[in-house]
């Protein structure tokens, strides 16, 4: 079976945080086709979980849904940087903790249909205070629930935010035996 085969990208916006790419491709079927790309960096999402199984987060006002969401700390990657390194600081800027054990929990992709971003998964244990200063434009509220609390908010539809629900659905084997009442 033919592949679908790339022929060409060229950048048509250079926007704050993104570039929207203008992409040809061969369908395997022989036929062009032209596509939208959101050109993002990769990020990294870290569940934090301190030693009592309290789950840290943050709420922030997101455009794309019109209201805060509850999410765990995340951040895109520097360029160059790579992923263990952006989530120590990210973690660092957003609640102010840095970690003694950060584990990778797994990956995916935000939206390949219409972007490249790549989301990288972190478990943040043994919780201590490191704060760094957050990012300017980031008004951010913390918020912390026992882990009961939070796997309840996933399975009824309260955490709305898809990078969050991945990492914690990443977790749950690792974080299942802590959990009395799920």
């Amino acid at each position: 079976m033919k592949q679908t085969r790339l022929l060409s990208k060229e950048t048509i916006l250079h926007a704050h945080v993104f570039d929207i790419q203008k992409v040809s491709v061969r369908l395997p079927d022989g036929r062009e086709r032209n596509y939208d790309l959101v050109d993002h960096a990769n990020a990294v999402t870290i569940l934090p979980v301190d030693d009592d199984g309290q789950v840290y987060f943050v709420s922030q006002y997101r455009i794309g849904a019109e209201k805060e969401l509850l999410e765990l700390p995340a951040g895109v990657m520097e360029k160059g940087e790579d992923p263990l390194p952006s989530a120590r600081r990210e973690l660092r800027e957003e609640i102010g903790m840095d970690c003694q054990e950060l584990r990778f929990l797994g990956g995916f992709y935000m939206a390949a249909g219409y972007s490249n971003e790549y989301m990288h998964c972190y478990l943040a244990q043994g919780l201590f205070k490191a704060p760094l200063m957050q990012d300017e434009d980031e008004f951010l509220s913390l918020s912390i629930k026992s882990l009961e609390e939070t796997y309840a908010m996933v399975w009824n539809g309260q955490i709305e935010d898809s990078k969050t629900l991945a990492a914690l659905l990443f977790a749950y084997p690792i974080l299942k035996e802590k959990l009395s009442s799920i």
